[in-house]
Formats: structure tokens, sequence, C-alpha cells
């Protein structure tokens, strides 16, 4: 008898151990004739994809272990669910009410069911403490202040649920949700992340992972990495046509669209006003935009420092290569090109930027 290759015997493991899998989806009949989609939350790419007929619509696949998949109708990523699959496990989706629900009769997507119907009690309660504490006239940083413990009670039912289902791929969905504003600093997250079996089966784990590595590697004390972009006149420019040329350079990453961004112009233009020159200037760093609105928002927000443009198809991703997920992020480099301070705001950013240029 021919003995069989590990290799050929681990395939037919995988073949024994795949199974079926079905969604049945619902949607309203607006949608007839529209495609629904089904997007793989491991690899990040369209898996299937079917029509919706009479207000129906079914996926079919075969896995062999937990996975986790996007589901939304004609790519309208603003009413999509996230439905857990496993083998033999039969799903249904919801769309005709708002938000569309998943079920799947005492399965993961039900525990998941739970633990979001927890969060959004303790989430509604909170609702009513603000409108309550508005309503006596209490000040944001007294509401904030007041509501921080209750406000962490809150975060706690995701940190327990992601604790409790490590050998599930609850964990890993919760944590590719949550991370970003939980786990500020890789050690933090990787700690958050140690045992959660999943971890490495879910794109928004791994790709946070990957931002929190690139954060690290631009943190204080760095070097400056590179990239490069357009100036407003739409010419080839780069940070080291900036950075690294003996003067302070304050870089502002930022959007026309931003609030935060647009509250943090005015002291950004103070400091230009003050101690711009030889020694120090500012540099806008325009991301996630479109041109012609950040042109326009120069103009409306007074901007007359000098700028880079990162179209949003550029192959030098400035806010990857600096870890950044959210704006503004302002970082001082010293006049060598050394990270000297990121995360910089308001008041203490204007004395912080002082004390270097005394």
């Amino acid at each position: 008898m021919r003995i069989l290759s590990t290799f050929v015997l681990s395939l037919l493991a995988l073949a024994a151990s795949a199974q079926n899998f079905t969604i049945n989806g619902t949607a309203d009949a607006k949608y007839n004739g529209r495609k629904a989609y089904l997007i793989d939350q491991n690899t990040y790419d369209y898996a299937d994809s079917c029509v919706v007929e009479n207000g129906a619509f079914v996926f079919k696949g075969e896995v062999s272990d937990q996975a986790l998949y996007e589901i939304n109708i004609n790519n309208n990523r603003r009413n999509r669910v996230y439905a857990f699959v496993e083998p033999k496990s039969a799903v249904v989706v919801d769309f005709t009410v708002s938000p569309a629900t998943v079920k799947d009769n005492g399965g993961l997507n039900d525990k998941m069911n739970a633990i979001d119907s927890e969060v959004s009690k303790a989430g509604d309660a909170l609702n009513v403490k603000i409108a309550e504490m508005q309503s006596q006239g209490k000040s944001r940083d007294e509401i904030a202040a007041a509501l921080n413990p209750e406000l962490e009670k809150l975060y706690d039912i995701y940190r327990n649920a992601i604790k409790e289902n490590k050998n599930n791929i609850i964990a890993a969905y919760i944590l590719g949700m949550v991370a970003p504003q939980f786990y500020s600093s890789l050690a933090e997250f990787e700690e958050a992340a140690n045992g959660v079996k999943y971890a490495d089966k879910v794109f928004a784990v791994r790709k946070y992972r990957e931002e929190l590595l690139k954060a690290a590697a631009t943190q204080a004390g760095k070097m400056f990495v590179d990239f490069g972009g357009f100036t407003v006149d739409g010419k080839p420019s780069k940070l080291s046509d900036y950075v690294g040329k003996g003067k302070y350079v304050l870089v502002d990453f930022w959007a026309s669209w931003c609030g935060p961004c647009k509250g943090e112009i005015p002291n950004l233009i103070e400091l230009q006003n003050r101690y711009g020159g030889e020694k120090f200037t500012v540099l806008g760093v325009n991301v996630w935009d479109e041109e012609a609105k950040f042109k326009a928002a120069l103009t409306e927000e007074g901007i007359t420092y000098p700028q880079i443009y990162i179209p949003r198809d550029n192959k030098d991703n400035a806010t990857e290569l600096y870890g950044i997920n959210g704006i503004p992020q302002i970082i001082l480099f010293g006049p060598d090109g050394t990270i000297l301070k990121r995360d910089l705001r308001g008041a203490a950013m204007k004395e912080y930027v002082g004390d270097q240029l005394k």
C-alpha cells in the first residue's frame, strides 16, 4: 500500500473538516434586482455576491472553522451587518428593520446580540444622565468628569466580553472594533490580544497592530520617516524638504472636513506668527481629503504656512507610515529631524513649542 504524503493527508483533513453554512437574508422590495455582498473579514475581499429577489437573498458556502463576514446590499457600507459563521451554522439577516439584525438560534451571533444589548442599555442610561446634567447647566468638562466612572463601566462590558470569548471569534471581532479607542500603545494592545484565538483571522485587528508598530517606530526620539505629496501649486514635495534642515518643524496632519483639526488651526497660526522664521515653521499635511475642499479651506481658515497635500491614492501613505488612525495628529520635529513629541494639542502644544524655542 502506498503511503500518502503529509501534505496530501493535510489536504484531506482540511477537506473533511469543511462544512456548509447558509446566510438567509430579507430586504425591502426597493432592493429587488440589486446585489447583496459577502465580504470576508479575514482577507477583506469580496467572498460572494447574489441578487436580491422578492425581498430575499441567500449565501451558501463552506468553512472549516469560525469566520467573520460583512454583509451589505448595493455596496452601501453605511447599512451593513457583521455575521459569524461556523460549520453547519444557519444565519438569518434582516435588512427590513433598522438597524439590521443577525440571528442564528443561540449561536455566536445571538451571543453577540446579548453583548450589544447590554452595551445599549448602559449607553441609554448614560444618555439620560447626560441630559439631566445638561438641563442643570453643567459644562462639558463637568459632565465628562462626573460620568467618566460610568463610561468605564460601559467599556468594561466590551473588555469582559473579550476575556470571556478568547476561544471564539467574538473576542477578535470586538477587539478589532474597540482597539483604537481602548489601546493607544502597542503594549496595551498586545496584552488585550494575548490569548485571543482568532486575532490573526480578523483584518481590523491585524491592521491596528500594524498601525501601532509603525507608530512605535515614529515615537519621540526616532528619526523622521519621509513621505511625498504635492504643494498647493501641484508641484512634488516631500517631508524632507522641510524636516531635518536645521529648524524645528511642527507638522499638522489634518483635513478640511475635520472639526477638531479646524479647532487647532488658530493655535497653529498663532505659533507660526510668533516663531516662524529661520528656527521654526508650521507645516500642514492634508490627508483623507478632496483637493478642491483642501484648497478652499486654506482661504477659509486663513492658513498661510506651507502645505503638503496627500492624494487618497498616493503610494506614500503618510498616515500609515506614522501609524495615524485619527486626526488631527500634530508632531514636533527637531532641527536634525528627530521626532520630539507627538499628539500635541491646544495650550499644551503652545507651551511645549515655546519651551523648545527658548
